[in-house]
């Protein structure tokens, strides 16, 4: 938890893709796809008076919340920039969490940012939020209902939730049934969950 702009701010990780795809002039478009947030998934994270506490985020957490001006940074970083939701960005709520897909920039931070995720390096994504939601002292448990709000995604190396995984694609499938790159990334993620519980 951190101060920004006055307030108190949280943040957790999860997991997202790269993909290169062509632009209709030729050109080579640089997207990144992830669940910035994941529903019905209990995670331990550490929390400043309690310490490590088991949290789980529900499907209502973001009923009613505004994302029109959501950002895409690295490293929570707003000196750099990525891309704003309705703009090179897009944000879905779904029974996964929230989706996000961005078109990176031709910025030089895109591109070392692209090559970092597509190598594996930069291996996280996180998101940062305000929820009333408190942490049980009894069972160090603390289950998000609703964020007050949610105003940035970001990539980090650091992500605070266990089965984050960063995986590079060409946006090639080898199933052979047609699926989209979001049912294709819910489906990793949910066998990334699946191997942590083994």
């Amino acid at each position: 938890m951190k101060q920004v702009n006055g307030r108190q701010s949280e943040y957790r990780a999860v997991k997202f893709t790269a993909e290169m795809r062509e632009a209709e002039n030729g050109q080579q478009k640089m997207i990144l796809r992830g669940y910035p947030i994941l529903f019905n998934t209990p995670t331990k994270v550490y929390d400043f008076w309690y310490g490590e506490v088991t949290e789980t985020i529900l499907p209502t957490a973001l009923d009613g919340v505004n994302l029109d001006e959501v950002c895409l940074l690295v490293g929570h970083n707003a000196n750099m920039i990525l891309g704003r939701n309705r703009v090179n960005m897009r944000l879905e709520i779904d029974e996964t969490g929230l989706f996000m897909e961005c078109e990176l920039p031709a910025t030089q931070c895109a591109r070392d940012t692209y090559v970092l995720v597509e190598m594996g390096i930069m291996d996280g994504m996180s998101f940062g939020f305000n929820s009333e939601d408190r942490v049980n002292p009894e069972t160090l448990t603390r289950t998000i209902t609703h964020f007050s709000e949610v105003y940035e995604v970001t990539i980090t190396p650091f992500p605070a939730y266990k089965e984050t995984v960063v995986m590079a694609t060409d946006g090639k499938t080898d199933d052979k049934k047609p699926v989209t790159p979001q049912e294709k990334l819910a489906e990793e993620i949910q066998n990334t969950i699946n191997s942590w519980e083994e």
